[in-house]
Order: C-alpha cells, then sequence, then structure tokens
C-alpha cells in the first residue's frame, strides 16, 4: 500500500461500515474489505470503505453466491486456509448445501486457479499452494458433512498414475459421505495394482471412480480401466476435467461417464440401487 495512500483503522472502519469490529475483521479475513497491517494494526484505505458503502447503497455488490468463488479463490492463493474455511463454513451456516459448498464454490475457484496457471497469469508455486491450501479446508469441512445412518456401502476414489490432482476425489469424498457411503479415497497418482488389491479387500464395494485430470495420460488411464474391468465385477465411473465427453471416456475403455460431479453423485446412487436389487 502506497505511503500517500489515506487510510484509517480496522476499528475506525468498523464505525463507518456501521458494523461491529469483528465483523469489520471478517470481511478483511474473506477478502471482502482490502487491509494491511501496519506496526501489528490493520489499516484500511479510506477509499475501501467509500467504495463498499457505495456498493452496498446502489445494489453494485455481486450476491453472495457470485461472490464467493472468486473471493475463496484470493485466499486460496494467499495460503489462507482460516479465510477460505470462514467463507464455506458462513455459507453453509446461511443454507448452502454440502454440493452447492463444494460444487458451486469451491470447485470454480481450484477451476480458476488452474486455468490461470495454465495461461500463465500464475506460477506453478501458486498453484500449488492453492491446492494444498484447498485440500486442508476440506479436510476441516469433512466432519461437518457427517450423516448418521446405516451405511449404503464402500465405494473407492483415486486418480490414476501419473495423475497428480487429488483435489476432486477429495470434494466427491466427502459429498459421498454425506450420503452415506462409506468411501475409500485413496488419493491421486493410484497405481492400478493398489486399487484393485484395495477393492478385493472390500466386502460391500458398490462402484469404483476415477478422476483424470492430466489430458496427457491416455493410456494409463486405458490400462487402467481394462485391468479394473478384468479384476472387478462393480461399476467403474470415469470423470475430470480431462475427459471430454462420452465418446472420448468410452475409446479409452469400459466405464461409465460422469459429466461433472453432480452427474457422479446420480451415478453412484443408481449403482446402490442396482447393488441392493434382487439377484
Amino acid at each position: 500500500m502506497a505511503d500517500d495512500v489515506e487510510t484509517i483503522s480496522l476499528t475506525e472502519a468498523a464505525e463507518r461500515l456501521d458494523v461491529h469490529y469483528m465483523t469489520a475483521y471478517r470481511y478483511v479475513r474473506t477478502g471482502r474489505l482490502h487491509a494491511t497491517k501496519k506496526g501489528g494494526q490493520w489499516v484500511v484505505p479510506v477509499s475501501e470503505v467509500e467504495n463498499f458503502n457505495t456498493a452496498s447503497e446502489t445494489n453494485e455488490r455481486p450476491v453472495r453466491g457470485e461472490l464467493i468463488p472468486k473471493l475463496l479463490e484470493a485466499r486460496l492463493l494467499a495460503g489462507d486456509e482460516n479465510g477460505s474455511f470462514q467463507l464455506l463454513d458462513e455459507a453453509h451456516t446461511a443454507g448452502a448445501s454440502p454440493e452447492e459448498l463444494f460444487i458451486d464454490l469451491l470447485a470454480p475457484a481450484m477451476s480458476s486457479v488452474g486455468q490461470r496457471w495454465h495461461d500463465g497469469e500464475i506460477s506453478i508455486a501458486d498453484e500449488h499452494l492453492a491446492t494444498a491450501t484447498a485440500l486442508r479446508v476440506v479436510g476441516r469441512f469433512g466432519p461437518k458433512l457427517a450423516t448418521r445412518g446405516r451405511s449404503r456401502g464402500t465405494i473407492i476414489l483415486a486418480g490414476v498414475s501419473d495423475d497428480h490432482h487429488s483435489v476432486p476425489t477429495a470434494i466427491l469424498r466427502d459429498l459421498l459421505r454425506s450420503r452415506r457411503f462409506d468411501v475409500l479415497d485413496l488419493g491421486a497418482h493410484t497405481p492400478v495394482d493398489s486399487i484393485i488389491d484395495r477393492a478385493k479387500q472390500v466386502d460391500d464395494l458398490i462402484a469404483v471412480g476415477i478422476a483424470v485430470t492430466n489430458p496427457d495420460n491416455e493410456h494409463t488411464v486405458t490400462e487402467t480401466l481394462q485391468r479394473l474391468d478384468g479384476a472387478l465385477s462393480v461399476p467403474v465411473i470415469l470423470g475430470g476435467g480431462a475427459i471430454q465427453g462420452a465418446d472420448h471416456a468410452r475409446s479409452l475403455g469400459p466405464c461409465t461417464y460422469s459429466e461433472s460431479a453432480r452427474h457422479a453423485l446420480e451415478l453412484f446412487d443408481a449403482a446402490h440401487r442396482a447393488a441392493s436389487e434382487p439377484k
């Protein structure tokens, strides 16, 4: 922040915004109000407070659902685990469902991070920091989404060898657990032998989910699908940003194609229904 920019304390900013100090602090932590620390104290540009008030009065500020992914993206790129968690927690408290939290808020934020890295706007270090922060946030949020009740069966999730993105399966893991599935998330870069070995240890396996984010990894995906088809008798649900439609999925090997995270949840529900039918 330039030295010639007029600033005020966060306490005064809260007074001008007519909110409690902790509310103003939450605005800062979640990226809605720009502030910096000076001499151990938060200071806010006067122009930020004026713009905040003006936008509120004229209804120009984006609605909450539209605003969160961009704010979340900024917090993830800053490595701000607490600020990121708070954004999702506020949305959850306000009534957002688990699907809305992860699919409509977190997933778009991470998608934007990935696109910006691909376009050269941010570094690979920035992308790794955002990913690591997102995983920690998902880990903290998971227990809040757990539901009680009888298990509907077990699902195994994994990314194939040479696919190093673990956020997609982490998100899907907690959404499935919120639907009372037991989930074994083997994470990214998982050899097919490890998937098969773990699957054969499960008595109530419903399906296997495979996430693919690396578009240069088709040979490994094909080998994985063929090996799973020969070794297991449950559906293999394939999805991820590197799969360009149902025809592409079918060309890679035996699988059921998932076009989105929500579609994947529907397919796992369908796999449960099929497994529950009398033989």
